[in-house]
């Protein structure tokens, strides 16, 4: 997706400049911990309060109960992650395959864990420095999550899993330049065969806001990333708040991506499917670090990566861009809304064919709701883009870009309204990225636009393979600037 945000090229020129200036300071020292019972008693998630199933191990986590034995085996009695360390701790020696003996619980197997988080705010390092089965630079530090586990907090306005730190990281810039900066991830994957994770009923506080202004540095902060051989992942009922990219901004290389389903497997992206990510909010980025950065800097909301996953009843507010992925089979991004975006939606990078955008709302993107397409190595087939509404409210912004290597697609009954100047908007621009790429052969059927909005075709010789029919504006009027071709059904 790297190659969509090239339009922040002079946003990076800034904060470059002002990265060179910054002088790293002292990392403050994270908030205490405000983990703590509430007045009212809280039923967590089925699996929290049902019968542990064969073949699983579950542990509870909180603040150790007045008197109570630290079993590890309720929520009235949980073991103890009242710190960032103390918490990591327990899930890291269980992921590193050390059988430990945690509370009333011994010999716990890595795999099969249902995590129960109690109410409250508590402290992780995050991944850290782990990458598959260990630490690349040799910390202590941090937590990853096995095959099989279940990740559970008590909902959303109970429980938070908040970063408190980051991983010193050097980087480039466009001109091959090092500089200082932070990364970090607040869930992630131990190894390559950790598929079928679940994640739910919590808030995760990526915390940007509060680490970067203590460090002085752009910092690559992200929330959930599950990179696995397979897939079978479970993301819903999660808010996500202060993720950020700040690097990306400086070199989109370093582009982050919020919430992703990231499939390891050479053979592929269907060999990792049954991914889903539903219910999740991907809201308040971390504050811009220069001026001319966006919110959260190069940071996207959700997505999918050389995988096979469902995206459905999603929000993602004030981020880069929504929604997308690079290398995608037919994943299917279904019924999710953004606001406030650069982007609504984007897949400019590898091949994806099949993919499905299907009864989604982009609102007020600044620049772009649906971009698809890349350069002519790429593949853009057989995608179905159906029943989308578009708004447009920023001077210059579009509704669906069509980049190059665009064929055998259908848009239908998709709708695209204005609440701004539409003589500076446009409806759909089709061009190639790259010479020796092509849209071709594609269908426009039945699709309502607002009629003060242009279409640019004027870089696509090959609009004449593709079928028009039904293209109407809001009133039910033909379209002059976007005549029908074809007096029936597409094909």
């Amino acid at each position: 997706m790297k190659l969509a945000l090239a339009l922040l090229t002079a946003a990076s020129v800034i904060l470059l400049a002002g990265c060179q200036s910054i002088k790293p300071q002292a990392s403050a020292p994270p908030p205490a911990p405000t983990a703590g019972p509430s007045a009212a008693p809280i039923v967590g998630p089925q699996d929290c309060i049902s019968p542990v199933p064969q073949g699983f191990t579950r542990i509870f986590i909180g603040t150790p109960a007045p008197g109570g034995q630290q079993s590890g085996t309720s929520y009235a009695d949980p073991l103890d992650g009242t710190t960032a360390a103390k918490f990591d701790a327990i899930l890291t020696s269980i992921a590193d395959g050390q059988n430990p003996t945690l509370g009333a619980q011994s010999n716990i197997p890595p795999q099969n864990l249902i995590v129960c988080l109690g109410n409250g705010t508590f402290q992780t390092n995050g991944l850290y420095d782990l990458r598959f089965n260990g630490h690349i630079a040799g910390s202590t530090l941090g937590f990853s999550v096995e095959k099989g586990w279940k990740f559970h907090g008590r909902g959303i306005s109970n429980t938070t899993l908040q970063l408190a730190s980051f991983l010193p990281t050097k980087f480039v810039d466009t001109k091959g330049v090092q500089f200082a900066g932070g990364s970090n991830t607040v869930i992630g994957t131990h190894s390559g065969a950790a598929s079928g994770v679940e994640v739910s009923d919590l808030t995760i506080d990526v915390n940007h806001d509060g680490l970067e202004p203590a460090s002085g540095l752009p910092l690559n902060l992200e929330a959930i990333v599950l990179r696995s051989d397979q897939g079978g992942h479970w993301i819903h009922d999660v808010n996500v708040i202060g993720a950020s990219g700040d690097v990306g901004v400086i070199n989109v290389k370093f582009e982050t991506f919020t919430v992703w389903i990231w499939g390891n497997n050479s053979g592929g992206p269907q060999v990792s499917s049954g991914s889903i990510v539903e219910r999740v909010n991907v809201t308040q980025p971390g504050r811009p670090v220069a001026s001319g950065s966006p919110p959260g800097g190069a940071s996207d909301g959700i997505v999918v990566s050389n995988a096979v996953a469902e995206i459905r009843n999603n929000l993602v507010d004030g981020y880069a861009i929504g929604y997308g992925g690079f290398g995608m089979g037919p994943a299917v991004f279904h019924d999710n809304t953004t606001q406030n975006t650069q982007y609504g939606f984007n897949a400019d990078s590898f091949d994806n064919n099949g993919v499905v955008v299907r009864s989604n709302q982009f609102i007020r993107p600044s620049s772009f709701g649906i971009v698809i397409g890349g350069g002519p190595a790429l593949t853009f087939m057989n995608w179905t883009v159906d029943s989308n509404h578009i708004e447009l409210s920023h001077d210059f912004s579009t509704a669906l870009v069509l980049r190059g290597q665009v064929q055998n697609s259908t848009f239908i009954n998709n709708t695209v309204t204005s609440s701004g100047n539409t003589s500076k908007q446009t409806a759909i621009i089709s061009y190639p990225a790259a010479t020796g790429s092509v849209n071709m052969n594609n269908a426009f059927q039945g699709n309502r636009v607002d009629g003060g909005l242009s279409f640019n075709f004027s870089a696509d010789p090959n609009l004449k393979t593709d079928c028009l029919f039904n293209n109407r504006d809001l009133l039910g009027n033909p379209l002059p600037a976007f005549p029908d071709n074809s007096t029936q059904i597409c094909p």
